[in-house]
């Protein structure tokens, strides 16, 4: 059971004096009762904490659970250890940190600290010192009203706490010394606002964290132990010993060897060496004891002892080299200890602020906080995390404020300047809004009646149009011969963007020739009575009928755990391809039209709204030759169109 001391007395109220009032999370922890007198509140805790303090003297403070030498002297000659705590620093040092805070005096005091300090340096061997001994202790020098002088890292060897019986902090304790006699001397005493230190895994309300290694150390014993014994018999037993019998039964008489026989072959024995060879009588049986494959007898226990080590430490065994797994259960593994890692920071990000960071600020007058954060992901994290928000940015369903915040963090990610990019979304939102403002063209079924556009005097003599205009300068269009443009093209066209290629392709939901056929004959009742796009959708579904689409890769339907992957539901997929097939089939017929007219360029016009996508939103604007332009639409459900414009003279 886990027992949180919460108090509150109900007195301080204006309740009953005799009982008490438990609020949530004030643990009985020096940091938290500095923090809550920051806050003008003054808690009073009745329980108690076990204390194991050192039976002499008494004076230092309170036992380690554990010979810190002992893990220090692991890290230092047994490989494995070495490499798993390194692993950790790199992972929760390695990225860098930065701090914020909305007052900027405040986060400037704190970033100039950290440069006059060294701070990077220090943070790490601090943080190594926690992670291998359970606790690291770093001295903040200066007086107590004053910013901290400098920073130390202490050997936690060496360091004690000692609290009251409510758990509070009175001092820390440096102590180089035996314990037989005390010598007065060898003690150094710090105050609680000296010291910043981390107890790593701390269990309960013990004054000392227990690290990473401590935990290990009966598994570490036994690995050692077996190595030591493996290696002490391959030395033994590199050689099988030789087992020679002189004499015997020949002929049915007993022949027994002489003493000075049996000593002169021993002598042979001892100066035995590769070359030697042998000559011998029939009375004479030389044998080589096997003593079989020792090294097999170790394997099963040797790599149990090491499973159980990185069970323990918790470090996948993928990133020390010593296993050979799927790249799916390596990424389990990795966000795991990734996830381990954030762990270790946040306790070391709280300490750095509240020990640090305050006192710092205090002593320049300021009550303002300031966030330390760690740093840039790895590169691996980047690009995945740059995969995703691309991924998201494509989608057609991506609202248009979405895609500015993702816009935003691709540029943090790479580490653009973010002074640029704004300037330029600035631009670009002036040339949209100007877009937006101006006159959309006709699409299919919006007027029974063509509308006769007049050129705008303005845009003539606009240099800004680079000599071309829209299609507000392309007279003579005629609505009529537009919608045979249409409909001819729906009768000629294969319809290759909804239409199975192969069994597979009409598998996992691609439009039969059948039913590419009746999609036709809707698509040309919908032009030619000029319906809406909802009632060709019904008109889809009640002649087409399209079943579930399933994604594919590589001609092959996608599947995860032998399901297929759905790329969209049956009652989606009229909507989506009359859309997409309308806007497809409208500009078709609208460029046969246009050349049929002379027009030798078209200008791109995007759909604006909440739902543009990033590569409409680009094409935007541009001019392209009326034979060399981008398929319409880019995407399904795309809403672009292209207008005519002309060269003027």
């Amino acid at each position: 059971m886990a027992f949180l001391g919460l108090g509150k007395k109900k007195e301080d109220l204006g309740i009953d004096k005799t009982e008490y009032e438990y609020s949530p999370l004030i643990v009985i922890d020096e940091a938290e009762v500095a923090l809550a007198s920051a806050n003008k509140v003054n808690p009073k805790f009745k329980g108690e904490v076990e204390k194991q303090e050192v039976k002499f003297p008494r004076e230092i403070g309170e036992e380690h659970p554990f010979d810190f030498s002992t893990c220090e002297g692991l890290y230092k000659k047994f490989g494995f250890v070495t490499g798993v705590i390194d692993k950790f620093v790199d992972f929760v040092v390695g990225p860098g940190f930065y701090v914020i805070s909305k007052d900027e005096k405040a986060q400037k005091i704190c970033e100039d600290f950290m440069q006059d300090v060294n701070f990077d340096t220090v943070l790490r061997a601090w943080v190594k010192e926690a992670l291998i001994k359970g606790n690291g202790f770093l001295e903040l020098g200066g007086k107590k009203d004053e910013a901290p002088k400098g920073m130390k890292v202490l050997n936690a060897n060496y360091m004690y706490v000692k609290r009251d019986d409510l758990g509070k902090i009175e001092k820390y304790n440096q102590y180089i010394g035996g314990f037989k006699r005390l010598d007065k001397n060898k003690i150094t005493p710090f105050d609680p606002y000296q010291i910043a230190h981390i107890p790593f895994n701390r269990v309960g309300d013990s004054g000392y964290g227990l690290g990473v290694i401590s935990s290990a150390l009966v598994t570490i014993n036994n690995l050692l132990q077996n190595e030591q014994d493996l290696h002490m018999l391959m030395h033994r037993k590199a050689n099988a010993p030789y087992i020679v019998k002189l004499g015997g039964v020949f002929g049915g008489k007993y022949y027994k060897p002489k003493k000075s026989d049996v000593e002169a072959m021993g002598k042979k024995l001892e100066w035995l060496h590769n070359k030697h060879e042998w000559a011998v009588d029939g009375l004479t049986d030389i044998k080589a004891l096997d003593f079989g494959n020792i090294g097999e007898k170790f394997d099963t226990v040797l790599q149990y002892d090491q499973d159980m080590l990185f069970y323990t430490f918790q470090v996948p065994a993928v990133i020390m080299g010593a296993a050979r797994v799927p790249e799916g259960l390596a990424r389990v593994q990795m966000d795991a200890f990734e996830r381990r890692v954030q762990s270790i920071q946040a306790e070391v990000e709280k300490v750095i602020e509240q020990h640090i960071f305050r006192r710092l600020l205090q002593a320049n007058g300021l009550d303002s906080h300031v966030e330390f954060e760690w740093g840039r992901p790895s590169s691996m994290e980047t690009y995945e995390r740059l995969k995703a928000v691309t991924e998201i940015i494509k989608s057609p369903m991506t609202s248009s404020a979405l895609n500015q915040l993702l816009e935003k963090q691709v540029v943090q990610l790479l580490n653009l300047p973010e002074e640029e990019y704004d300037e330029l979304k600035q631009t670009g939102e002036e040339e949209r809004k100007k877009e937006e403002e101006r006159p959309q063209p006709i699409v299919p079924g919006q007027n029974s009646t063509p509308t006769k556009f007049t050129p705008k005097e303005e845009e003539k003599l606009s240099e800004s149009l680079n000599k071309f205009n829209d299609i507000s300068e392309w007279l003579g269009f005629k609505y009529n011969d537009y919608k045979k443009e249409i409909l001819s093209f729906i009768s000629e066209d294969s319809f290759d963007m909804v239409k199975a290629q192969n069994v597979i392709e009409e598998a996992a939901g691609k439009l039969s020739q059948s039913q590419v056929t009746d999609l036709k004959s809707v698509l040309e009742d919908g032009f030619k009575k000029e319906i809406g796009i909802r009632e060709m959708a019904m008109n889809v579904d009640k002649k087409v009928k399209p079943k579930d689409l399933y994604r594919m890769k590589a001609g092959k339907i996608v599947r995860s755990d032998g399901i297929p992957v759905l790329a969209r539901s049956a009652e989606m997929r009229s909507i989506a391809i009359v859309r997409s097939e309308v806007t497809r089939v409208a500009n078709a017929g609208a460029i046969n039209q246009f050349k049929k007219g002379g027009v030798t360029k078209i200008r791109w016009v995007a759909s604006y709204g909440a739902r543009t996508c990033p590569t409409c939103d680009s094409l935007n604007g541009r001019i392209f030759d009326i034979n060399e332009h981008p398929d319409i639409p880019v995407h399904p459900m795309c809403r672009c169109t292209v207008v005519p414009v002309r060269e003027i003279i």
